[in-house]
């Protein structure tokens, strides 16, 4: 596997890892891997200061302190979905008129909300899941040798971000690390927040050496 594969597959599990943490409260079993894996407790910090999260069994602190905090955070107060931060009268639209949904449709991505617990299509956790498809399909045109393809894809990549995830998920991720009371999701909501931008520039890295 070359460098950009590994890259690019690393940007997959990224988002596919920070999206599984924003759809649903952890379970046991994530949260006992998250503990025992030294390179994904590298993403959690302020988790490694924290007493609870080792002295405490697992299951506890899922059932005492995570899930009232994903509860808290991401279903009553602050509320994943670009629509609630981009609509001056802050409701979620799950409607067909939602940009969102229609970037999707427009490149060919289509959704089963029925399949999930999510209200409508722009939840950060499903604009998450559609990057990794995007970076799939560049990953397939990559292995074909269709650089044209590859950085269509790339482009569609930079494009998502400027005009939808990074329109918005800052001031949500700020938002809701504000409002978190553990570690654990303050940690969750940097770790993306941090991800994204970086993903962003790397991204630009990439059209310019398509360029070269």
């Amino acid at each position: 596997m070359n460098e950009k594969v590994q890259e690019n597959q690393a940007r997959i599990n990224m988002y596919g890892f920070l999206s599984r943490l924003l759809i649903e409260e952890v379970d046991v079993q994530l949260l006992d891997t998250i503990k025992s894996s030294p390179d994904l407790l590298d993403f959690f910090p302020t988790c490694k200061e924290w007493r609870e999260f080792f002295s405490k069994d697992s299951k506890s602190l899922v059932e005492e302190e995570l899930n009232v905090d994903y509860t808290t955070v991401f279903l009553l107060n602050v509320y994943p979905y670009e629509s609630v931060f981009m609509n001056d009268e802050g409701y979620i639209n799950p409607s067909l008129t939602n940009p969102a949904l229609q970037f999707y449709l427009e490149h060919g991505y289509e959704i089963d909300l029925n399949k999930t617990r999510v209200l409508s299509p722009d939840h950060i956790a499903v604009e998450m899941e559609f990057m990794i498809t995007l970076i799939q399909e560049q990953l397939n045109a990559y292995s074909m040798f269709n650089k044209e393809e590859e950085r269509r894809y790339i482009l569609t990549q930079k494009e998502f971000l400027e005009n939808h995830l990074l329109k918005w998920s800052p001031i949500y991720l700020l938002s809701a690390k504000d409002t978190s009371e553990t570690p654990f999701y303050k940690d969750v909501c940097q770790t993306t927040l941090e991800f994204l931008l970086s993903d962003y520039e790397y991204i630009d890295t990439q059209l310019q050496s398509l360029t070269v």
